[in-house]
């Protein structure tokens, strides 16, 4: 019942279709420029990206009136999506995909408005 109410909501979206291949083609092909993939790597990764946005979309639509079970599915889809991650890719890329590590914060000074 709910795949065929699934087929139902993505035939009515003006673009017609699943949208989630093209939003992986779109991911895979950034994801490439940004983290210089191989052959392979652009293989595994795609089929990684469009499992991801795909369960991302059934989770949001069977969720949408649970907000923590979709809290809660969504952390476990992006858990996966993480491991299956750092299994495609090397150390430096996968550095490179979770962009800059926050630094710790400057002290604070116990002084206000400057003056002390």
């Amino acid at each position: 019942m709910a795949q065929a109410q699934m087929k139902e909501y993505h035939a009515e979206r003006p673009e017609g279709g699943n949208p989630t291949i093209a939003q992986a083609e779109a991911l895979t092909r950034l994801m490439t420029a940004q983290l210089k993939l191989n052959e392979g790597q652009v293989a595994r990764l795609h089929r990684v990206n469009a499992i991801k946005l795909a369960q991302t979309d059934d989770i949001q639509w069977q969720y949408h009136e649970n907000p923590a079970q979709m809290r809660q599915a969504l952390s476990e889809l992006q858990s996966y999506y993480d491991s299956e991650c750092s299994r495609i890719l090397t150390p430096s890329q996968l550095s490179l995909m979770r962009g800059p590590q926050p630094t710790e914060p400057a002290p604070v000074s116990d002084t206000e408005g400057g003056l002390g």
